[in-house]
């Protein structure tokens, strides 16, 4: 996988101010925007995100009690996404007609504003009541397309919504089947390693930092939310004695997961 470095000024400064006295893990969560006109490669912090710092896998726990599980884990239809597919498409050309529509709209209004100011029987007043004529007849055109492309993306989200349901609560039914004992296994690994999980939450600068970790093997994990998936990471690190630990969560290293 690709590995991009992405950064902002003061995420990157207050990384670079981890006390010295233990063994710190910074974690600052950034995505990347674009490039500038220069080229250069610019982020935006991903703020008030909690982030947690766990003594174990979470993924290879959840993996091994749905492997044991008797009943395979419901799987969701291609047919869902291909629905959801065409719901993005569907919204995409509803917001086009309508910035169209609005732009020429707000056009009319500047043309009747201008005609309203000339003599009516000058020719440039006959050219413009033309033009304004033509305009209009457009603007009725993008009303008309902007109002069937919002119905037909929203009879499209309507079925999506509908079936993504009834597909969501067959796996939830099976998750809490599958992973009832999660808890207590979890509670007993922390008791036999003695050590605990840790959490905190980004600052406006995508920040989040953990001081005083035990040395071992440890696992970032975060989630962030999008319109139809969300970015997951379980990201493994080795914190050694005495050495401070940047870590970056970014498009890159994330996976990827439909929402349903």
């Amino acid at each position: 996988m690709r590995r991009v470095v992405l950064s902002i000024a003061a995420a990157a400064a207050a990384v670079g101010t981890v006390a010295c006295g233990g063994t710190d893990v910074a974690v600052v969560a950034q995505l990347e925007a674009g490039r500038t006109a220069t080229g250069e490669q610019t982020a935006v912090a991903l703020g008030s995100l909690p982030v947690r710092l766990l003594p174990y896998d979470r993924d290879a726990l959840f993996d091994s009690l749905a492997q044991a599980h008797p009943v395979p884990e419901p799987q969701v239809p291609d047919t869902i996404f291909e629905l959801q597919e065409r719901v993005i498409e569907r919204q995409r050309e509803w917001q086009e007609a309508e910035s169209r529509w609005a732009a020429l709209r707000d056009s009319l209004a500047t043309m009747s504003d201008q005609m309203d100011r000339m003599d009516r029987g000058s020719g440039e007043y006959f050219a413009m009541f033309r033009d304004f004529n033509d305009l209009a007849d457009e603007v009725d055109v993008l009303e008309r397309r902007s109002q069937q492309a919002f119905q037909d993306f929203s009879s499209l989200q309507t079925q999506l919504t509908e079936e993504a349901r009834e597909i969501q609560m067959q796996r939830e039914l099976w998750e809490d089947e599958a992973f009832t004992p999660v808890d207590s296994i979890i509670e007993a690994r922390l008791e036999q390693m003695g050590r605990t999980e840790h959490v905190d939450t980004t600052t406006a600068n995508g920040l989040a930092r953990f001081r005083n970790i035990r040395p071992g093997n440890w696992w970032i994990t975060a989630r962030y939310d999008r319109q139809f998936d969300e970015l997951y990471w379980n990201v493994p690190v080795l914190v050694e004695r005495g050495e401070d630990l940047q870590v970056r969560l970014t498009e890159e290293n994330a996976e990827v997961r439909p929402k349903l």
